[in-house]
């Protein structure tokens, strides 16, 4: 039975987990540099040690209401480079087992987005599970690889 650990995010009540492996570092709020002419989604960059990161909204990219006391940026590695999402605010790190993950549930089957990739039950508490590869739009992975 494998185990698997994931870095817990919440925007606003619902929750939401990446991969550990996936996850470089969790930061407070950034200063972000925003860049003309992009999506809203795509926040701008900021620099990290030498390094300029490109930064996603994760609640546009989730289709929700915007705030502005998002507290952390998770900054994670994707096929389209490294990039940091602006989350409300990191809730720790959860493992899930084998039986706890539902990756078959109708409402993934029939989704659009591939960047849903299960459901984790910890009894009542569900936890909407990421796939890191697709949690960048395809229609940023170009800039998001240029930015990074």
């Amino acid at each position: 039975m494998a185990d698997n650990k994931y870095v817990i995010f919440k925007l606003g009540s619902e929750r939401y987990g990446l991969p550990i492996e996936s996850v470089e570092r969790i930061l407070p709020a950034q200063a972000v540099t925003k860049i003309p002419k992009t999506p809203k989604m795509l926040l701008g960059v900021f620099e990290l040690r030498g390094t300029t990161i490109p930064t996603i909204d994760a609640r546009i990219r989730f289709e929700m209401p915007e705030v502005d006391d998002s507290r952390n940026f998770v900054v994670i590695l994707t096929d389209a480079g490294r990039c940091a999402l602006r989350v409300d605010y990191v809730d720790g790190i959860q493992t899930f087992d084998e039986e706890q993950v539902d990756e078959k549930t109708s409402i993934l089957e029939d989704r659009n987005d591939e960047m849903l990739a299960g459901i984790g039950k910890d009894g009542d508490v569900l936890t909407v599970l990421l796939n890191p590869s697709h949690v960048v739009p395809k229609n940023l992975k170009g800039k998001i690889a240029a930015a990074a």
